[in-house]
């Protein structure tokens, strides 16, 4: 029984990290097509956003992979302290 607690604490930490990790991933995502909108083509910067736009949305199905595990066990993020949940 103290085994599948320990998982699920770790799983609850897990699906924390992958909610707030998307939400940064949002504002990423969001700042980089809103520069691809502004710049032409050509300018320089033009391609380095483009890279960062696919390493981006690469980090975002890790995150939602992530978030898929945590569903599978049944369990639902809630704002929490990490540490409280790994040593009560």
């Amino acid at each position: 029984m103290e085994r599948n607690t320990k998982t699920d604490r770790a799983t609850a930490v897990v699906a924390a990290a992958a909610h707030e990790f998307n939400d940064e991933l949002t504002v990423i995502l969001n700042a980089v097509a809103e520069s691809l909108e502004a710049l032409p083509k050509a300018h320089p910067l033009y391609r380095g956003l483009i890279e960062a736009q696919c390493a981006a949305h690469r980090c975002a199905q890790r995150a939602e992979g992530m978030l898929c595990f945590s569903a599978r066990r049944g369990l639902r993020p809630a704002p929490s302290c990490a540490e409280a949940l790994l040593w009560p």
